[in-house]
């Protein structure tokens, strides 16, 4: 197979600089060409140390690490190396390539490099996902021993200029002079990788300009984003760790199929937080592979589900196939009503809910009114489902045992019973569990 690397990642190849900024937008090739250059490192005589690292143990698996056992079969020299778990070794000199999660699937930490040593490269994908700085500086300083010349790829798509990444590095959305000395930036769109995508592909990207330049500059270009005027939510963080203790737990299910899709997501609600997962954003889904997607994830019959009314079809299809979902409440305001009860509270966000991140920056008020857009709402909508409960409009978890468990129309048995405070120990689906 024949590769050409983009003349854009030459420096990776002579530049003497520390540190490679490394950004794009959709199809830029970015993730391709970092993997092409590690594995072309692990298979040179040169020693050869590198790790590839990302936040969250389960998104390893998904990540830079998975295009170099992709190229390695390409390019016919799997026979070379040596797997060994998530480790990848040059059988001839022992060069390798070791994974890093700073965060594992219990939702500990790890201790960061520890046990890594003789690190000559290290490569953070999707570095948009860790949640502060001082998480990047732990990570950076655990890769440092005497008389190994590092180098550092940093990989990402560009979010807000609110990202911590934006205010290290960049300037209104240029890349920063006093880092220049240590630091190479790179950005590539779909420009630079043109001979590698569709050209209906590229066609369709086009047209964005026209049809939404917003979405073509933030998405497609991979731009820094202003952040939008009149956004609803505001000040919302990334988890750094599982909720603990006493929680409530009830899933918000928006429906979607040909151009919308359908989406899934996790509430946890402990006091006056909410923690919040994207488990489910995708197109093309029929109530039975929703049903087939809720099973793998763990989802049971006594979980709470609170999906759109709209769709009492597919509530009962869902319900017949095993599981406790209900219609969500939908009154007179109630989308405002769900808004107000959302910003009463602290919210969290799981650092890899990427779709969910990019509707909390563009979901907004339509300019002049106060009702929100109908756009960027799909996740939006499923927290407010997750939350509503039918009570003249209150929302709230519900008790899970007695009287106020939800009747078969998503409707409460004992209106009067109804609960708005702070559900205690027994009280919620899924009090005390964690997913």
């Amino acid at each position: 197979m024949e590769f050409k690397f983009l003349e854009s990642y030459s420096p990776l190849f002579y530049s003497d600089k520390t540190y490679f900024l490394i950004s794009g937008g959709r199809a830029s090739g970015k993730s391709t060409q970092a993997a092409a250059y590690f594995l072309i490192l692990l298979m040179g005589d040169d020693f050869f140390r590198g790790v590839v690292s990302r936040y969250t143990q389960k998104s390893i698996k998904s990540s830079i690490y998975r295009d170099i056992l992709d190229l390695a079969e390409a390019w016919g020299i799997s026979n070379h190396i040596k797997i060994e778990g998530d480790e990848l070794t040059n059988v001839r000199n022992g060069n390798m390539i070791i994974t890093h999660a700073m965060k594992l699937q219990d939702g500990t930490m790890t201790a960061k490099g520890k046990g890594l040593a003789k690190v000559t490269h290290l490569l953070i994908d999707e570095a948009t996902e860790l949640p502060s700085e001082e998480e990047f500086i732990k990570l950076n300083d655990s890769f440092r021993t005497k008389g190994i010349d590092r180098k550092i790829l940093i990989i990402f798509n560009p979010t807000t200029k609110r990202h911590w990444i934006h205010k290290r590095w960049y300037v209104d959305g240029q890349p920063n002079p006093k880092w220049y000395q240590e630091h190479e930036y790179i950005h590539t769109t779909y420009h630079d990788n043109a001979q590698n995508i569709d050209p209906k592909k590229i066609i369709e990207w086009e047209r964005m300009k026209e049809l939404d330049i917003e979405y073509y500059n933030h998405h497609i270009l991979g731009l820094w984003q202003e952040g939008i005027v009149g956004r609803i939510f505001q000040n919302w963080n990334i988890m750094e760790a599982d909720p603990e203790g006493e929680y409530s737990t009830s899933y918000g299910l928006d429906f979607g199929f040909s151009n919308d899709p359908t989406t899934l997501i996790e509430v946890k609600k402990h006091n006056n937080k909410l923690y919040l997962k994207e488990l489910i954003y995708e197109t093309g889904l029929t109530n039975e592979d929703i049903a087939e997607r809720m099973k793998v994830l763990g989802i049971t019959r006594t979980d709470q589900i609170i999906a759109d009314s709209a769709e009492p079809k597919s509530i009962e299809t869902l319900r017949r196939l095993g599981f406790n979902i209900q219609k969500a409440y939908k009154g007179p305001d109630s989308i405002r009503a769900g808004i107000n009860n959302i910003k009463q509270h602290e919210v969290y966000i799981h650092p890899d809910s990427s779709n969910l991140l990019d509707e909390y920056n563009l979901y907004c008020w339509k300019p002049g009114t106060d009702h929100p857009i109908d756009n960027y709402n799909h996740a939006m909508d499923a927290i407010r489902y997750a939350l509503s409960k039918s009570q003249s409009g209150q929302y709230a978890f519900a008790k899970r045992n007695g009287a106020t468990r939800l009747d078969s129309d998503g409707d409460l048995r004992d209106p009067d019973k109804f609960y708005t405070q702070e559900p205690k120990k027994n009280y919620g689906y899924g009090v005390g569990k964690r997913r």
